[in-house]
This record gives C-alpha cells, sequence and structure tokens, in this order.
C-alpha cells in the first residue's frame, strides 16, 4: 500500500500512479453515505499533482452549502471509517480523517465556492500546470521533512509561504 502517514509522522513518498484511482474509490464511498450533502468533491494536495513527491495521505475536499453541514456527515462518514476532530483550527474547513492510527485520508468539508475552495483548487492546479513550481514545491516540502521529521502541524505552516506566493501570482 503507498498509503498511510503515523500520528505526527513527516514523510514524503514518490508519487504513485495508484492514488487517483484510491481517491475515485473514497470519493465514490463518501458520495454512497453523504452525497444528499454534498455539492462537489474534488482531488487536492500533493497526491492529486502526477510526478509530486507527497505525504502518502490523499485530501479530499468536499463542498457544502454551509459548514454546519459537517455535523450532519458524522453518521455517514463513521460508517465508513471516518472521526471527526471537528474545527482543527483551521479557518472555514472542517476536516475527517480516517485510519485514526495511520492516517491514508483526510476529507476538508469547505463551503462551495468560499475563498477556501478556490484556493484549494487555484494551488492545486497551478502546481499541475507548471513543472518548475512542482519541482520548488516538492524542495521545499523535502526540506521541511528532512528539518522535522515529527510534527505534523510544522509542516503545513512551512509550507504556507509558497502556497500564498503561488496563490497571489495565479490571481
Amino acid at each position: 500500500m503507498t498509503l498511510g502517514l503515523k500520528h505526527g509522522e513527516n514523510r514524503l513518498r514518490a508519487y504513485s500512479d495508484e492514488w487517483p484511482g484510491l481517491y475515485s474509490a473514497e470519493s465514490c464511498k463518501i458520495q454512497n453515505v453523504c452525497g444528499e450533502l454534498l455539492i462537489a468533491i474534488q482531488h487536492v494536495g500533493s497526491t492529486a499533482v502526477p510526478g509530486l513527491t507527497s505525504k502518502p495521505i490523499i485530501d479530499i475536499l468536499d463542498s457544502v452549502e454551509t459548514l454546519s453541514t459537517a455535523e450532519k456527515m458524522i453518521p455517514g462518514m463513521e460508517t465508513i471509517g471516518y472521526d471527526y476532530p471537528g474545527d482543527n483550527g483551521i479557518p472555514d474547513d472542517r476536516i475527517f480523517g480516517r485510519d485514526r492510527h495511520c492516517r491514508r485520508f483526510l476529507v476538508h468539508v469547505v463551503v462551495f465556492q468560499c475563498d477556501r475552495w478556490n484556493n484549494y483548487l487555484k494551488f492545486r492546479d497551478a502546481v499541475r500546470a507548471n513543472k518548475l513550481l512542482a519541482t520548488e514545491y516538492a524542495n521545499i516540502k523535502e526540506a521541511i521533512v528532512k528539518k522535522h521529521p515529527v510534527g505534523r502541524g510544522t509542516y503545513p505552516e512551512l509550507k504556507q509561504e509558497f502556497i500564498h506566493r503561488v496563490l497571489h501570482q495565479s490571481h
């Protein structure tokens, strides 16, 4: 299996051609248990960028009408193995995680076409479209993981400057 990251661990893997299929299968499961609550589902994060070195966790972006919809998703998501830590301190984003001891999937629930939704997609699309950006991003992530092999919160925090720069350039 090419997926999975233990709690608190920061590790990267080479891109796997399996990841789009794993995303597709998981998004179907989510659609089956929460479909009436969702507006759209997208594969985001580094595993959605062919060829990009990534943390081996598939990020799935679910869009809803309001953030309170995430609470309504809990019973269905639990039936397919997700826990719901809730807000997690990320503004305008509710997160479900699957496989608590070795995370394989994270589902970000955001309001459809809000800034957060748009930024996830803009960043993914910018990195997909520009090989130089993808290489720079991979190098940044590798340096972060080398310096901080433990501490999941540090990893996204240290990527923010690059992400903001890419989002600013794509306007």
